[in-house]
C-alpha cells in the first residue's frame, strides 16, 4: 500500500541550526502564510537587516507565526 501524500501542513522536524537560518521577506511569507506587507506591518520586531535593502527573518520566527495563525 503507498504512502499517503504529505500535506503542506506536514513539516519534517527541524534542527535547532535550520530554525535559525535566514530567509528574505517572500520566503518568510510563504512559510507563515502572511503576505510582505503584512510582515511588514505586524511583525517588523522580528526582522533582520542583512543589508542596505535586503531584510530577512529567522525560519523558527515564521514557523511559529504559522502556528499561531492557524491555532494548530
Amino acid at each position: 500500500m503507498p504512502k499517503p501524500a504529505k500535506t503542506s501542513q506536514e513539516l519534517p522536524e527541524l534542527t535547532p541550526l535550520e530554525l535559525n537560518r535566514i530567509v528574505r521577506l517572500p520566503e518568510a511569507g510563504r512559510l507563515c502564510g502572511l503576505s510582505e506587507d503584512s510582515l511588514r506591518r505586524n511583525h517588523s520586531d522580528k526582522f533582520i537587516r542583512l543589508g542596505p535593502r535586503a531584510i530577512g527573518m529567522r525560519v523558527g520566527h515564521a514557523l511559529q507565526l504559522n502556528k499561531a495563525r492557524t491555532g494548530a
